[in-house]
């Protein structure tokens, strides 16, 4: 058994399943993820095994978000940082009551306790889960369920006087991302000879969020500083959209950091810590960082895809050790992320 830290604390895992021994990051064409062919749906399931388990990332191809969608936001994004300091900062995260909004230029750490990190030499602009942004939810008959951690609303909008169509823009992404993301994990529940629909309860008003990301490039002296530092993402999976600027590095077992250099037309994939804790360790959490030394500007949108707050989460039945040994207590989601 291995030992390996996450957001959870040390998680144990079995020999074999932690290996990340990869060069390279796969591609996987996701043609067949609405197919009526069960047996397409299992093979395409059998890839993101393979690639969960090996990798923890792997790009995205033919994933059904157009790519006007994916232009869109990118200029959304491009124009937001293109505000005064002033501006933004009309929309710093400190005033929201759930901590979403603008970060500046430094003001963010990655994950200090696991591995020690720096200052982030990026900004961002956050927003977090809201009926509008559900394709499978109405505003005129939906609420958001009881809150008890907290953890929904507080959006910042600029005004359409600011940025014209900005929120409508980003909602229109945000919803893609999220049934792009209910139908990956139905995916994800065949990979792990689960029920197609073992997770649909747990996602009915899911901890998402999507943030807006700029790195400004950076001066290649001195000493190398990433723009952010090494971390593993929180939430069950992230997909990220990033522009033509290679910047993304993934740690291979060598202590190898591998670029997920930039492929038109898709979107990239990794396994979060809480699928891991979900997986028991099965599914790899990969450490990933974004250092960006090419001189450009360089923007991304990843979307963090989390389960229902109120969702109770424990190892999955066929991912428990025979032996037993590394079984975890169950986690209530909200306690977690709160």
């Amino acid at each position: 058994m291995t030992k390996v830290k996450t957001h959870f604390g040390e998680l144990t895992v079995q020999e074999g399943i932690v290996p990340g021994d990869f060069t390279n990051i796969p591609i996987i064409d996701l043609s067949n993820l609405d197919s009526p062919d069960l047996a397409s749906r299992r093979a395409l399931a059998d890839e993101i095994y393979d690639a969960c388990t090996r990798v923890g990332f792997f790009y995205i191809k033919n994933h059904g978000i157009p790519p006007e969608n994916v232009r869109a936001m990118h200029e959304a994004a491009q124009a937001f940082f293109a505000l005064s300091h002033e501006k933004k900062m009309e929309y710093y995260l400190g005033k929201s009551n759930r901590y979403h909004g603008y970060s500046p230029l430094s003001g963010e750490h990655s994950d200090k306790d696991l591995f020690g990190s720096q200052t982030n030499l990026s900004e961002s602009f956050d927003i977090g889960y809201e009926i509008a942004g559900d394709p499978s939810k109405s505003l005129s008959t939906d609420i958001l369920p009881s809150d008890p951690f907290e953890l929904y609303g507080g959006n910042q909008w600029p005004d359409d006087s600011v940025l014209p169509g900005f929120r409508t823009t980003y909602l229109a992404y945000f919803r893609a991302c999220l049934a792009l993301s209910r139908k990956l994990l139905r995916t994800f529940a065949l990979a792990l000879d689960l029920d197609e629909g073992y997770f649909d309860g747990f996602v009915t008003f899911p901890g998402c969020m999507s943030r807006l990301l700029h790195y400004p490039p950076q001066a290649v002296q001195g000493e190398e500083r990433a723009g952010i530092e090494a971390h593993t993402d929180f939430e069950c999976f992230t997909i990220l959209s990033q522009d033509s600027v290679p910047a993304l590095q993934v740690l291979n077992s060598s202590n190898q950091w591998v670029t997920a250099a930039p492929i038109p037309d898709t979107l990239v994939v990794n396994v979060g810590d809480f699928m891991s804790f979900w997986t028991g360790g099965k599914f790899r959490s990969t450490v990933h960082r974004v250092t960006n030394l090419t001189g450009e500007n360089r923007y991304s949108v990843p979307f963090f895809f989390g389960v229902n707050y109120d969702a109770t989460v424990e190892v999955l039945p066929t991912c428990v050790p025979e032996s037993g040994e590394g079984a975890r207590e169950a986690v209530k989601a909200g306690q977690v992320c709160a």
